[in-house]
Protein backbone atom coordinates (compact mmCIF):
# COMPACT_ATOMS: atom_id res chain seq x y z
CA UNK A 1 0.00 0.00 0.00
CA UNK A 2 1.49 3.32 -0.94
CA UNK A 3 1.83 6.38 1.57
CA UNK A 4 -1.32 8.11 0.76
CA UNK A 5 -3.23 5.18 0.62
CA UNK A 6 -1.91 4.04 4.25
CA UNK A 7 -2.59 7.84 5.13
CA UNK A 8 -5.86 7.82 3.97
CA UNK A 9 -7.11 4.55 5.63
CA UNK A 10 -5.16 5.72 9.16
CA UNK A 11 -7.48 9.20 8.59
CA UNK A 12 -10.31 7.38 8.25
CA UNK A 13 -10.07 5.08 10.96
CA UNK A 14 -8.89 7.87 13.38
CA UNK A 15 -12.18 9.86 12.42
CA UNK A 16 -14.22 6.60 13.19
CA UNK A 17 -12.62 6.19 16.66
CA UNK A 18 -12.92 9.88 17.74
CA UNK A 19 -16.54 9.88 17.24
CA UNK A 20 -17.02 7.05 19.69
CA UNK A 21 -14.08 7.71 22.10
CA UNK A 22 -14.39 10.65 24.07
CA UNK A 23 -12.48 12.70 25.67
CA UNK A 24 -9.68 11.69 27.90
CA UNK A 25 -9.89 7.99 26.39
CA UNK A 26 -7.19 6.49 25.11
CA UNK A 27 -6.76 5.60 21.37
CA UNK A 28 -6.56 1.77 20.78
CA UNK A 29 -3.53 -0.13 21.26
CA UNK A 30 -3.79 -1.55 17.56
CA UNK A 31 -4.37 2.11 16.02
CA UNK A 32 -1.70 3.44 17.70
CA UNK A 33 0.60 0.90 16.54
CA UNK A 34 -0.26 1.85 13.07
CA UNK A 35 0.19 5.20 13.20
CA UNK A 36 3.69 4.91 15.03
CA UNK A 37 4.69 2.11 12.59
CA UNK A 38 3.74 4.80 9.86
CA UNK A 39 5.55 7.93 11.69
CA UNK A 40 8.84 5.96 11.97
CA UNK A 41 8.44 4.84 8.02
CA UNK A 42 7.99 8.29 7.13
CA UNK A 43 10.51 9.67 9.40
CA UNK A 44 13.20 7.43 7.42
CA UNK A 45 11.98 9.15 4.19
CA UNK A 46 13.13 12.61 5.77
CA UNK A 47 9.73 13.76 6.07
CA UNK A 48 9.24 16.40 9.13
CA UNK A 49 7.05 15.47 12.14
CA UNK A 50 4.67 18.63 11.37
CA UNK A 51 3.97 17.11 7.82
CA UNK A 52 3.33 13.34 9.15
CA UNK A 53 0.92 14.99 11.64
CA UNK A 54 -0.94 16.80 8.91
CA UNK A 55 -0.94 13.80 6.80
CA UNK A 56 -2.76 11.95 9.37
CA UNK A 57 -4.50 13.75 11.49
CA UNK A 58 -2.64 13.89 14.15
CA UNK A 59 -0.57 16.56 16.42
CA UNK A 60 3.02 15.63 15.84
CA UNK A 61 3.75 15.98 19.54
CA UNK A 62 0.90 12.75 19.92
CA UNK A 63 3.23 11.20 17.54
CA UNK A 64 6.37 11.84 19.37
CA UNK A 65 4.42 10.64 22.46
CA UNK A 66 3.12 7.43 21.23
CA UNK A 67 6.50 6.75 19.36
CA UNK A 68 7.76 6.73 22.71
CA UNK A 69 5.24 4.53 24.55
CA UNK A 70 5.97 2.18 22.21
CA UNK A 71 9.38 2.08 22.23
CA UNK A 72 9.96 2.97 18.69
CA UNK A 73 12.17 5.36 17.43
CA UNK A 74 12.54 6.15 14.02
CA UNK A 75 16.19 5.29 12.72
CA UNK A 76 16.79 9.14 11.83
CA UNK A 77 17.76 9.81 15.37
CA UNK A 78 18.75 6.54 16.48
CA UNK A 79 22.14 7.21 15.68
CA UNK A 80 24.56 6.51 18.71
CA UNK A 81 26.43 9.75 18.84
CA UNK A 82 30.21 9.50 18.11
CA UNK A 83 33.49 11.13 19.62
CA UNK A 84 35.46 12.42 16.88
CA UNK A 85 39.30 12.94 17.45
CA UNK A 86 40.97 16.02 17.71
CA UNK A 87 44.24 17.30 18.27
CA UNK A 88 45.12 20.58 20.38
CA UNK A 89 47.60 22.40 19.24
CA UNK A 90 49.89 25.74 20.37
CA UNK A 91 49.47 28.70 18.05
CA UNK A 92 51.93 31.26 18.35
CA UNK A 93 50.80 34.19 20.50
CA UNK A 94 49.99 36.96 17.66
CA UNK A 95 51.22 40.57 18.23
CA UNK A 96 48.45 43.31 19.23
CA UNK A 97 47.43 45.07 16.13
CA UNK A 98 49.15 47.80 15.23
CA UNK A 99 47.64 49.05 12.50
CA UNK A 100 45.95 52.54 11.88
CA UNK A 101 43.76 53.33 14.99
CA UNK A 102 40.51 55.99 14.91
CA UNK A 103 39.78 57.64 17.54
CA UNK A 104 36.55 59.64 17.72
CA UNK A 105 35.31 62.26 20.21
CA UNK A 106 32.68 64.75 21.04
CA UNK A 107 31.76 67.76 19.04
CA UNK A 108 32.96 65.30 16.00
CA UNK A 109 36.56 65.09 17.06
CA UNK A 110 38.70 62.56 14.86
CA UNK A 111 41.62 61.26 14.73
CA UNK A 112 43.14 58.99 12.29
CA UNK A 113 46.64 57.03 11.51
CA UNK A 114 47.35 56.49 15.13
CA UNK A 115 49.37 53.51 15.72
CA UNK A 116 49.25 51.74 19.24
CA UNK A 117 52.25 53.79 20.94
CA UNK A 118 50.38 56.94 19.62
CA UNK A 119 46.90 55.58 21.55
CA UNK A 120 48.68 54.81 24.29
CA UNK A 121 50.17 58.08 24.52
CA UNK A 122 46.70 59.76 23.64
CA UNK A 123 44.99 58.32 26.21
CA UNK A 124 47.52 58.56 29.01
CA UNK A 125 47.58 62.47 28.35
CA UNK A 126 43.51 62.71 28.35
CA UNK A 127 43.45 60.89 31.66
Amino acid sequence: MCTEQQAAAIRAEVSRIEGRRGRGKAYPLSLRRKVVSYYSARREQGASQRDIGLELGICFQTLQRWATQLDVTPHVRAQAPTFERVEVIDLPASPPPRGPFVVRGPAGLLIEGLDLDSLVELVRRLS
